[in-house]
């Protein structure tokens, strides 16, 4: 008996060893075309600035740029079964939020009726190497258009995407259509959903049918020029000015210094984007505020602050600048996973209030 085991572990050991020579693996930065979306430059692998920032910003500004976070790739294959994998950087999760939302994968799917629909996938997380293994056994016959999102706060190199070789896929290209443009912290990089697709950036790309880019930088989205020099630099539908979170009295922040910083931000993205609408948005709290004045306080100013400059610029005759307020966003008190960071529920509700908002804009 002890040998017929024997034989049967190695012949499913064999087995297996088969069926992943039997993949062909497809490397998205190989093609002849741009299919990383989510970026402002090409040719950048699945970093979020370009090289020439390294010298322009701040270091923790780039080494935040080096995260995958809003980046996707859009592809067609009739596989049952996609593989993927890629090596990750340094860090694969963190106290507050999983590895499947720091490092992980996210894989969606378009229905019949043009919905995207979530792939349940199977993952290992390593320290140098990260996998995952998308099975649909029920899936109807013919090629399917999928999403893949890729990591919010990890770094990644040598992404490969694995099908059987007798399976058809195409890489999509990026679309060529001017994205929504978020500048911001945090929360707009993603922390802290539990898996990529719940990043309310994600989720707003997803239901408005847009390309999306995220520049937030988790502790650092603080309205610097120099970062506003690439903000800017994109052609953009919208430009989301989304930095409050890390503009409070902790960072040593005066009124006058918020209030100069918005000032100057809105009327630098104008001067270069005359006709883009630029969103100005508040800070959504914190869950403790009820009971912790300070923090309380710290939120309810910045928002005061932002408002009077908004009014400000409107009667100044700025035209095509929207803001989207405290109330709009809605966050209630189960929405957060650490008094600061959303969950997947306070991310839909940033979501959806981010999606009454741009249709609002786009109606204009």
């Amino acid at each position: 008996m002890a040998k017929l085991v024997v034989v049967f572990l190695v012949f499913g050991l064999a087995h297996s060893s088969l069926k992943a020579q039997e993949l062909t693996w497809h490397d998205p930065l190989s093609g002849d075309f741009t299919v990383v979306e989510g970026q402002g430059w090409e040719n950048i692998a699945y970093n979020r600035l370009p090289d020439s920032a390294r010298e322009v910003v701040r270091g923790p500004v780039w080494g935040l740029s080096q995260n995958a976070a809003g980046l996707q790739l859009r592809f067609t294959t009739g596989a049952s079964e996609i593989k993927v994998e890629f090596t990750p950087g340094p860090r694969l999760s963190m106290p507050h939020m999983p590895s499947t939302g720091v490092s992980g994968l996210d894989l969606y799917a378009k229905n019949e009726a043009g919905k995207w629909m979530w792939v349940r996938g199977k993952y290992h997380f390593a320290t140098d190497s990260v996998s995952y293994s998308f099975i649909t056994p029920g899936n109807p016959a013919g090629d399917k258009e999928y999403l893949l999102y890729l990591p919010l706060y990890n770094s990644l190199s040598d992404l490969k995407i694995g099908v059987e070789e007798t399976n058809d896929f195409a890489f999509i290209p990026k679309r060529e259509e001017p994205p929504i443009v978020v500048y911001g912290t945090s929360i707009a990089q993603g922390a802290c959903a539990s898996r990529p697709g719940m990043a309310w950036t994600n989720i707003v790309g997803r239901t408005l049918g847009v390309p999306m880019v995220n520049l937030a930088f988790s502790g650092n989205g603080r309205l610097e020029p120099e970062v506003l020099a690439y903000v800017k630099a994109i052609d953009a539908r919208v430009f989301v000015l989304d930095c409050l979170p890390n503009l409070g009295p902790w960072g040593g922040f005066t009124e006058e210094m918020v209030k100069d910083k918005i000032l100057q931000s809105v009327k630098a993205v104008k001067a270069a984007h005359p006709a883009t609408p630029v969103l100005l948005v508040a800070h959504a709290g914190y869950s403790d505020g009820w009971i912790d004045m300070d923090r309380k306080s710290a939120y309810t100013n910045l928002n005061a602050w932002t408002e009077s400059c908004f009014q400000e610029l409107k009667e100044s005759g700025l035209q095509g600048l929207y803001f989207l307020s405290y109330e709009d966003i809605g966050m209630g008190n189960d929405d957060f996973v650490d008094g600061t960071h959303p969950t997947d529920l306070g991310m839909q509700r940033y979501a959806d209030a981010y999606v009454k908002k741009f249709r609002e804009i786009f109606n204009k």
